[in-house]
């Protein structure tokens, strides 16, 4: 399709250049070839074809308005002068009825050409449209099972929260109760990083980093070297597939300004 939409351009161009009263597509046409568009460039030949048929009527508006007034002439001049401007009104004549065929037939090129195009682009829009209906339906598809493969995945997890719910109530032993909620943490963790989640742990003397840290407090100090240094980390940043979806909360070392004299 590109070739012919290419032809189409250059078939238009050739047009353009050749009939004056078709100069104002240029700045369109222009616009069409730095960024071919099916859709537009129809629409284009469509005003064309337009222009092209009130030009045709315009010419055999005139071609009739000539041989009305070559019958008047009979009236008025004798039979010499007659036909001496006759022969002027048929050479006339003769120039008009040639670009009203040259018109007919590139008008007829132009239509025939506009029809074709126009059946190509509701075909490649009927084609765009039902690959757009195929993509949401698998996207909605993908996104079911996504949901389910997650949901089935956390299930166990949840499984374990009832079952140690209720050893809780049966035990008075506190550690136990405690490595209980740790397994459980430990296998949700589990399933969310085979999910593609990353938990991004910040130490005290790592550098502040503004993609991955959110700096909600500040501790002033003298030290430069630790000056934009990590002095704690309040919540660690989680990081799904490229992107974080939580950065880290943590408090910064600052070097404290030094007074104005």
């Amino acid at each position: 399709m590109e070739d012919k939409t290419l032809r189409n351009i250059q078939y238009i161009e050739e047009i353009v250049k050749k009939y004056d009263f078709l100069n104002i597509f240029k700045k369109p046409l222009e616009k069409i070839k730095e960024n071919p568009d099916v859709n537009k460039l129809n629409e284009l030949l469509r005003l064309i074809c337009s222009i092209f048929e009130e030009k045709l009527i315009e010419l055999k508006s005139n071609l009739q308005k000539e041989n009305e007034k070559l019958q008047a002439l009979t009236e008025e001049f004798s039979v010499e002068e007659y036909e001496k401007i006759k022969k002027e009104k048929e050479n006339l004549q003769k120039e008009l009825e040639k670009q009203t065929q040259e018109y007919e037939t590139k008008y007829q090129d132009l239509l025939d050409r506009f029809q074709k195009l126009s059946i190509a682009y509701r075909e490649i829009k009927t084609e765009y449209e039902n690959y757009i209906y195929r993509t949401e339906k698998n996207f909605e598809k993908l996104k079911r099972e996504s949901k389910e493969r997650i949901i089935s995945n956390i299930i166990p997890v949840i499984d374990s929260f009832e079952i140690s719910l209720k050893s809780i109530k049966n035990t008075q032993n506190i550690e136990e109760v405690i490595k209980g909620v740790e397994l459980i943490y430990a296998q949700l963790i589990e399933v969310l990083k085979n999910e593609g989640l990353e938990i991004i742990k910040s130490n005290t003397g790592d550098k502040f980093d503004p993609s991955i840290h959110e700096a909600i407090e500040t501790e002033e100090i003298d030290e430069e070297e630790k000056d934009n240094l990590i002095s704690q980390e309040y919540r660690p940043a989680y990081k799904l597939m490229d992107k974080v979806i939580r950065p880290a909360s943590v408090k910064v070392f600052k070097v404290k300004k030094q007074s104005e004299v």
